[in-house]
């Protein structure tokens, strides 16, 4: 049968789109990616049941088991190809990378530097294939305050900064309410005037503050060296004055604000730079303390790395792969399952008809009153408590149960039509059995509806999984791009798109290669899309 339909005309006309070739290229990757994850999987489960090996550390061959998507590959949230980052975010991801070895030297003191138990807490600080330097305590400990050193330097460039950014804000809010004070005329401004003096008062203290601080921070003769706060002050008491707003917009010192604005963007320019300089010498100082590896181990890493980190500093692209397999995995599944209970209920329900066929569109209609979403969340719910909740487990039975449903009806519809063709009559006249003509002649007559109806199903079960995923009722654990969605919440709140652009991006080109692949495959083998 397999041989007969690869040889049949609709098979050469799908081989002739250049489109669907190229998304069933894809699709191949796909399965080949997942076959091998799977394939590493068992060879790593037999060589730690039989104590013999593991896979776990091993570059390529251990890269991608579920353990290496639990791993901390650097400091959280780092941006995908390089992409430079804001300097806060880098300061916060140097203090990321620091913090386990802080950590870890506390409890070497406790243990002392010469016992053994010191080298192996010091071996378990790593991220990935990037481990600390070699070398006794006493040495990754100099390293170590010598980063903490460049620390220290980087928070009180910070410290003199803070009041600098706190004057320039409060000089440009007073300089912009100015105009407003201007625009207030008599008799119906006077609420309104006192309104706006009060603001402006707020921000001329704020800044007078800002301008205090500044000059307690500077070591030398500071950016505002020459500004008297007293002005300032005397800006504030005429502001808060009980008197008409004729005239208000002089009590605001315009050009002492100006000034004040200047002096404190060209310091905080000048900050700016150090502060820069600062951060690049406590990132040479942790290359120090966690060397980034070289040769075939640097080539890993540096895939690894490839797409960023989310929050736990746990590799994208790794755990981004390992979703595509269970993508696959679930779609694979569900689809086969479905697409050969749906295939045997309709081609039994056309065929016998009576009570049989009854019974089947009984069972489809029941399933189908019920919004899908909602039957698949009630069934994933059902197993909640239960040993298999948060695997794969109770969304196989969902969705095995919910998608047979498309693939009954097509194909029960197009075994209404072929039982009636003159070759089913001339085998049932032969003595042919019914189950030996339903298997042999009917059922083959509807292979391309079952192609393309696992091809429809495979797009709706990885669609429906990661739903269910991200609703918190399919996978717990683990990596799937329903978890990755979910879990990057918070990442795009602060600015942070990695995580949630690699998912989706990984889906898209799985489903649309799919959808190509359906499209192409309904043109070449429906009947009434063959010219």
């Amino acid at each position: 049968m397999l041989q007969r339909f690869m040889k049949s005309r609709g098979v050469a006309k799908f081989q002739r789109n250049r489109l669907a070739m190229a998304s069933l290229a894809i699709i191949a990757v796909y399965f080949a990616v997942a076959f091998w994850i799977a394939a590493m999987e068992a060879i790593d489960w037999a060589g730690r049941a039989s104590g013999a090996f593991t896979l776990r550390g091993v570059p390529v061959l251990g890269a991608l088991l579920p353990e290496a998507t639990l791993e901390r590959a650097g400091p959280r949230w780092v941006a995908g190809f390089g992409v430079e980052q804001s300097v806060d975010r880098r300061i916060d991801q140097a203090d990321q990378t620091l913090a386990p070895l802080r950590a870890a030297m506390a409890d070497v003191g406790r243990v002392g530097d010469d016992t053994p138990r010191a080298a192996e807490i010091l071996a378990g600080v790593r991220f990935a294939e990037r481990r600390l330097v070699e070398g006794p305590p006493a040495r990754v400990r100099e390293l170590l305050d010598a980063a903490e050193a460049e620390f220290a330097a980087l928070d009180v460039l910070k410290q003199r900064r803070s009041p600098v950014v706190a004057a320039m804000v409060g000089a440009e809010r007073a300089l912009q309410l100015a105009p407003r004070l201007s625009r207030v005329v008599e008799p119906g401004g006077w609420a309104e005037a006192a309104k706006v003096r009060g603001e402006a008062a707020a921000a001329v203290e704020d800044t007078m503050f800002a301008v205090e601080d500044a000059q307690a921070a500077a070591e030398d003769d500071g950016p505002f060296a020459e500004i008297d706060p007293i002005d300032l002050q005397d800006a504030v008491d005429r502001l808060l004055e009980d008197e008409p707003p004729g005239g208000d917009v002089d009590l605001i010192p315009m050009d002492l604000l100006r000034r004040v604005e200047a002096l404190a963007q060209a310091r905080v320019e000048v900050l700016d730079g150090e502060i820069r300089a600062q951060l690049q010498r406590l990132e040479a100082r942790i290359d120090d303390l966690f060397p980034r590896p070289t040769g075939f181990a640097g080539a890993v890493y540096a895939a690894r790395m490839s797409l960023g980190t989310d929050a736990q500093g746990r590799s994208i692209l790794v755990r981004s792969i390992y979703s595509a397999k269970v993508a696959v995995q679930v779609g694979f599944v569900t689809a086969l399952i479905s697409v050969i209970i749906g295939a045997l209920l309709g081609a039994a329900a056309a065929y016998f008809g009576g009570w049989v066929d009854a019974v089947v569109q009984w069972l489809y209609s029941t399933f189908s009153s019920v919004p899908n979403l909602v039957l698949l969340v009630v069934l994933a719910f059902m197993f909640t408590g239960t040993k298999v909740e948060g695997t794969l487990i109770p969304v196989y039975a969902a969705f095995c149960l919910t998608f047979w449903i498309g693939a009954c009806r097509v194909i029960r519809g197009e075994v209404l039509k072929v039982k009636e063709l003159e070759y089913v009559h001339a085998a049932r006249a032969t003595g042919f059995g019914r189950a030996y003509i339903l298997v042999r002649h009917v059922l083959p007559n509807t292979t391309h509806l079952m192609f393309i109806s696992f091809s429809l199903l495979f797009i709706n079960a990885i669609k429906s999984e990661v739903i269910l995923t991200f609703l918190g009722l399919g996978l717990k654990d683990g990596a799937s791009w329903g978890i990755m969605i979910n879990q990057s919440g918070p990442e795009v709140v602060q600015g942070f798109f990695w995580q949630i652009g690699a998912a989706t991006v990984f889906m898209l080109v799985l489903v649309l290669a799919f959808n190509v692949v359906s499209d192409a495959m309904q043109d070449a083998f429906d009947p009434k899309h063959v010219g």
